[in-house]
């Protein structure tokens, strides 16, 4: 019930704001919610925005139909991204160092339904959608920091986004209960793969980091949080087969949230929201509880873990940013 009651949840209008002298960088920005938050927030004239693809061909398309919402003062950039890679993702944050990131908002997901694997050796989802978002996070923590250093009095402050959803409540997540150390590991693993939970258990990753991270990083300099879009007409769902793939695409017709909608939750996280969200899980443009299991002492504990396990396995494959072990 509480489903269909936020799938028609009006949204808000987004008020722009001023970011005049605001770098915006907007992963997966080439389609879907990823292309409309890049639209929406081109009405705050930003002094740049950047594209983070996988494809440069297709973020340039995207340029090019960002071209007649774009402000003559706003420059945009196209980088190449590729999440399922580490070294891609350290190589852009390479090309980014020394400049200010005054809005971050992580974007990109994958939803497989099938068991595949990244060339660092991680199930695709569980790379796309946790692993590389919170390495590159660690990554963007110098680049967020040297834009609060410099912020303009009446610019917004510092925002880091994850994407979320509001599928992560219906995960089922039994790894949860295993040991430090063994939590990963079980969900690397082909025989134990599960295609039908695999998704919603990501989400539930992504939102633990996010209150792991929050809770080690002030929010007096960086607003961390993770909107959620709702569930909206997008094409995150073509990997879906059999009757699957006809019931998802009913029901995004029935129900489905318009993509600018989903975009202005986004942007209400990344732009809107102050101190209240750090931390938080959003969704209708409103601070939300998150899954009951990932709160409270049972919380508290899968999301050290989940910090502890992240973070050990970027130390072992030598990827770990300087000084992100002791936040």
């Amino acid at each position: 019930m509480d489903f269909f009651k936020a799938q028609f949840t009006k949204i808000p209008q987004i008020t722009p704001a001023n970011l005049s002298t605001s770098t915006v960088l907007i992963t997966g920005a080439n389609a879907g919610l990823g292309l409309e938050a890049a639209r929406e927030i081109l009405k705050s004239k930003p002094q740049r925005l950047i594209l983070a693809v996988r494809n440069l061909e297709r973020g340039q398309a995207a340029v090019k139909e960002l071209s007649s919402a774009k402000h003559a003062s706003t420059q945009i950039d196209v980088r190449q991204l590729d999440q399922a890679s580490f070294a891609s993702i350290k190589a852009f944050a390479d090309g980014l160092s020394g400049q200010k990131v005054d809005i971050a908002i992580l974007n990109a997901g994958s939803w497989s339904f099938k068991w595949g694997q990244t060339t660092d050796g991680y199930e695709s989802d569980l790379q796309v959608n946790v692993l590389g978002p919170a390495l590159l996070s660690l990554l963007l923590l110098p680049n967020l920091r040297q834009a609060a250093a410099s912020r303009a009095p009446d610019a917004p402050k510092p925002h880091l986004s994850f994407v979320s959803s509001g599928l992560h409540e219906m995960a089922k997540f039994p790894e949860r209960s295993l040991p430090t150390g063994q939590m990963l590991a079980a969900l690397n693993e082909q025989a134990k793969y599960n295609g039908q939970d695999r998704y919603q258990t990501s989400k539930v990753l992504g939102l633990l980091w996010v209150k792991e991270l929050a809770k080690k990083t002030s929010s007096d300099e960086i607003i961390i949080n993770a909107p959620n879009p709702g569930f909206c007409k997008t094409n995150l769902m073509h990997g879906s087969t059999g009757i699957m793939k006809y019931l998802t695409k009913g029901f995004g017709m029935a129900l489905g949230r318009a993509p600018a909608d989903g975009a202005k939750c986004i942007l209400d996280g990344a732009m809107v929201k102050g101190a209240e969200s750090h931390g938080r899980y959003l969704s209708e443009a409103a601070v939300k509880d998150e899954v009951a299991f990932a709160r409270g002492a049972e919380g508290a504990e899968i999301q050290q873990k989940t910090w502890n396990e992240i973070i050990a396995l970027f130390k072992k494959d030598g990827v770990l940013p300087k000084g992100a072990e002791h936040l």
